[in-house]
Order: structure tokens, then C-alpha cells, then sequence
């Protein structure tokens, strides 16, 4: 369920547009509500790993006030269109709730024990949030790397390449012209 259909629309705030892997400016002050597109959320640990915290698209909200005590980046996986909110406009209960119930997702999926199976499920989960119906699956409009999917489900690029192959062979996957990823039904 996106956020706009919760939460009654603020007024017509002017769109920023941003580039695939472009970062979005932020402050402690500022929120960007995504309009279009689809961003991820990054921190680092203290040995620099980079640690997804999370995928957005359409009417959701992103932003450091999300992450007031450490370092937070939100970077951009296709054009992005964005409208800038207040600070005070992540207060209300349904934009919080639903910020919650993502991340839950996430977390849900990263708590699967087997490799396999926590990428067939971050794979249904983009396909699901994301994606697009065809008549043979669904086809998830983001070009992901095998290193940024790795990075997602706490796995080694290696493992994300041979698993995806994998899946391939099965027929559980398959790939677009444009190269994206299809998730066969």
C-alpha cells in the first residue's frame, strides 16, 4: 500500500529529478517523498561494508531525520522524481507504520537460513513492490548488480551469481531485452 493513498497529498511541492546511482542531497531538516522511481537506503559499518537498509519507490518518504544517528545515504536505482516535505511530516502515525512494515519485509527475508531461498524471496519481494506484470511473470524495472543484490541479502557476489544462473536453469528467472530481471510464474 503506498503512502499516498494513506496520507491526504501535501501541497504541490516542486519536483527534484535525480540520475540512476545519483545520491539524493539530505539533511537533518529535510524529507524527500519519492513520486517516481525507485531509491535504496545505505549505511556503513565501522569496517566500511556497505549495508542496505532498505528499497522505496512511489509514495514513500526518505530522508536523514528516517536515521538521525548515523551516517545514511539514498541513492537513486533508476530516475527518480521526488518532492521535498517537512521535517514534521514523518510524524504522522501512517507514514511511520508503513516505514515499520517494510522494514520488517526486509528483515524477514534476511532471517532466512538458506542462501537459496532468501534470494528467491528478495527477488518476489522486488517483483512484488516493484514490478510489472507480463504474461509469463513479473519483470522488475531495476537493474540491480550481482554485487548490490549480494550486499542486500548478506551474501558474497559469487554466491548471487552462481544462484541466479541457477534459477535460470530452473526457468525461475529469465531476463528482458532491456536486460531486467523477469520472476517467472
Amino acid at each position: 500500500m503506498s503512502l499516498n493513498s494513506v496520507i491526504p497529498p501535501f501541497p504541490q511541492s516542486k519536483y527534484h529529478q535525480f540520475k540512476r546511482h545519483q545520491l539524493m542531497p539530505l539533511t537533518n531538516v529535510l524529507l524527500w517523498r519519492i513520486d517516481t522511481g525507485v531509491v535504496r537506503t545505505l549505511t556503513k559499518n565501522e569496517e566500511e561494508n556497505v549495508i542496505p537498509l532498505g528499497f522505496w519507490g512511489q509514495g514513500d518518504l526518505v530522508g536523514q531525520p528516517l536515521y538521525p544517528f548515523y551516517l545514511y545515504q539514498v541513492e537513486c536505482l533508476t530516475i527518480v522524481q521526488a518532492s521535498i516535505l517537512p521535517k514534521t511530516y514523518f510524524l504522522a502515525r501512517e507514514v511511520m507504520l508503513s516505514y515499520i512494515q517494510r522494514t520488517q519485509e526486509l528483515l524477514k527475508i534476511l532471517h532466512s537460513r538458506n542462501m537459496k531461498l532468501r534470494l528467491l524471496r528478495l527477488l518476489k519481494w522486488l517483483a512484488e513492490r516493484f514490478g510489472h506484470q507480463l504474461s509469463e511473470g513479473r519483470i522488475i524495472n531495476i537493474r540491480l548488480t550481482h554485487q548490490e543484490i549480494a550486499d542486500t541479502i548478506c551474501a558474497s557476489r559469487v554466491t548471487v551469481t552462481r544462484l541466479l544462473n541457477e534459477f535460470e536453469k530452473e526457468n525461475k528467472i529469465g531476463w528482458s531485452q532491456d536486460n531486467y530481471l523477469i520472476l517467472f510464474n
